[in-house]
């Protein structure tokens, strides 16, 4: 077995792979049970990632229980977002644990497609290029698996996303969401039809922030001159936060809403404009949305739960919005009952009697009969038995039934269903806030999964071409299978730490005035201002506490004497502030210190 400090993982390698190269990764598969390694086995019956349970958990799951991460690039896997996402992860495992337990093994891939994947925090990752070909492969794939290597200086980019989000929550979302819902009535434009209660978070995946309002094909979207203001206790003291309000408007049917795009995301574009390559912000936007949504939604914080409409798209052409995915939203909001079809299937008889109440809701579209109906088939075969002795049901006539769980039957036409895809993003909220899998997709033999909206892409589905796949249906009914936790808080100082470089101190160390006047011209005025007479350090001294804990706001230290601000630096509508301090030190000559 392969030597690691890590505590007891279950596996040797898990063997990353895309899931056009199935084949190929049992032949390194093979070669590793000839190694007498275990192997994390996806590929085949065994340990396979949970069905329903959000991929993104699944791969935590698959990493944190492997001591070596195997990440199989070939022409399908080059370009895998989901590849790159395991790669982070597994860097974040080795970042934690202080051996590099990543490798890469490149496969029928060109030697310039290699090194334009090698880039950046990659270039320090041992791999290989293997070919089948020759006779000797094995002996230099065992070499590269056994190498043990401590961490290098990493650049811990996978941890950016992570720390950023919960800088956003607790320093903003985790006031305003409790607060909007009790203040949102006392709004002018307020009516219970037409003003959503929910709070929207809108995410550009490719980072750029931009104005929420315009025209978008058949949508308008404007800014309200009228905003919603509250008054939150903010640690010791009471903060106003004023919520902007958004009309969004289709042909004659309008509604309003409050909304934010995070302008703390802005912080992945800056790296990649201080040179970090695109391999390690690649997936930062989407990851932000990810956790940031299982963040609101744990079950842990039950004072968030249903505050919030979580939006996502690409952002990146100059003509994108989000419009569409906010309209679909509210509509499923106001509206009170949707046209689909719905099975619902109780679960009776000794085969399920550890679970009495339990049902089953089969949702699909009409190109998706022919599967609902060998579901439908499969599970009567089983001895569940369908409610009323009907097979079809409205989703209205099953309001009043607690469904345990819910089947998604994916086609090109259901998935492209915006109300379906809502639902099975609410379906798969509750399984987070409950902390139990309660959602299963299929996908239709046919469809590419490649090309599926991203709400579908973060649970791990079952594939109707799999021969065994309504059995492994059956399999995970009768499991009571909880969410693998969020990942705990970690290096969350290194996405603070960047936010608070990028964001902030940047501004003010090489920021200029409007007339031109960089930090120390700054700093001097300030001392002139404050007419201080005595020796001068211009510097920006950054003060950390090792317990985080900060003392009351006008508390005054010994020796120290608050001047006030220096001229801040202006960007937009944002102004960045320094404050000015005078420092007595006890030496001869009585002299005092002038510290920013």
């Amino acid at each position: 077995m392969l030597e690691n400090t890590a505590s007891s993982p279950k596996y040797d390698v898990f063997i990353v792979h895309s899931s056009e190269d199935a084949a190929k990764a049992r032949i390194f598969n093979q070669a590793l049970n000839d190694m007498g390694l275990v192997a994390f086995d996806n590929i085949n019956e065994g340990p396979a990632f949970v069905i329903g349970r959000p991929v993104f958990d699944n791969i935590i799951h698959a990493v944190k229980h492997s001591k070596l991460v195997l990440i199989l690039i070939t022409k399908h896997a080059i370009s895998s977002h989901w590849v790159t996402l395991e790669t982070l992860v597994a860097l974040e495992k080795s970042d934690r644990e202080n051996v590099l337990c990543v490798r890469l093994v490149f496969e029928g891939v060109s030697e310039m497609e290699r090194q334009n994947f090698k880039r950046g925090i990659l270039t320090s990752i041992p791999d290989i290029i293997v070919d089948f070909n020759k006779d000797k492969w094995k002996d230099e794939f065992v070499a590269i698996i056994k190498e043990n290597i401590p961490v290098q200086k990493l650049l811990p980019a996978g941890n950016v996303a992570h720390g950023l989000v919960f800088n956003y929550f607790i320093g903003y979302l985790a006031y305003v969401l409790p607060a909007m819902s009790k203040t949102v009535e006392k709004i002018e434009y307020f009516t219970p039809d037409k003003f959503s209660k929910k709070f929207f978070v809108v995410m550009p995946e490719s980072c750029e922030v931009k104005p929420l309002e315009g025209k978008y094909k058949n949508f308008l979207i404007e800014k309200m001159e009228g905003s919603l203001e509250m008054d939150v206790t903010h640690g010791d003291k009471q903060r106003k936060y004023t919520l902007t309000v958004y009309k969004i408007t289709k042909e004659n049917e309008f509604y309003y809403f409050c909304a934010d795009c995070p302008f703390i995301i802005a912080t992945m574009l800056k790296m990649k404009e201080m040179g970090f390559a695109d391999i390690d912000v690649h997936f930062q936007g989407v990851r932000f949305y990810m956790t940031l949504k299982e963040l609101v939604e744990h079950r842990s914080n039950p004072d968030y739960k249903d505050t919030t409409n979580f939006i996502m798209f690409d952002g990146s052409a100059q003509s994108s919005s989000p419009a569409l995915e906010i309209w679909q939203s509210l509509k499923k909001e106001f509206s009170t009952n949707e046209d689909h079809e719905t099975t619902v299937v109780t679960r009776n008889g000794v085969a399920v009697e550890s679970y009495p109440s339990l049902t089953v809701s089969v949702i699909n579209s009409t190109d998706g009969d022919i599967v609902a109906e060998e579901v439908i088939q499969f599970l009567t075969m089983h001895g569940m038995n369908f409610t009323s002795g009907g097979a079809a049901k409205k989703s209205s006539d099953t309001d009043d039934i607690c469904i345990r769980w819910k089947i998604f039957i994916l086609t090109d036409t259901s998935t492209k269903d915006k109300v379906m895809e809502l639902e099975f993003n609410a379906a798969l909220s509750e399984s987070i806030s409950k902390n139990q899998i309660q959602v299963i997709p299929i996908l239709v033999k046919g469809v590419d999964i490649e090309t599926i909206p991203y709400g579908f892409k973060w649970t791990t589905v079952l594939k109707q071409e799999d021969p065994l796949y309504l059995e492994k249906m059956w399999k995970t009914l009768h499991e009571d299978r909880h969410m693998e936790e969020l990942q705990h808080a970690g290096s969350l100082f290194e996405g603070l730490a960047y936010s608070y470089m990028l964001n902030y101190m940047s501004f003010n160390l090489v920021g200029k005035t409007g007339d031109g006047r960089d930090f120390t011209e700054r700093f001097v005025d300030a001392v002139k201002k404050y007419k201080v007479n005595c020796k001068i350090v211009p510097k920006v001294y950054v003060i950390v506490p090792s317990s985080c804990e900060f003392p009351p706001p006008g508390t005054q230290f010994e020796k120290e004497e608050h001047l006030g601000p220096v001229e801040p630096i202006v960007q937009g509508f944002r102004k960045y502030f320094l404050q000015l301090y005078v420092l007595t030190i006890s030496r001869p000559g009585k002299w005092k210190d002038v510290v920013s």
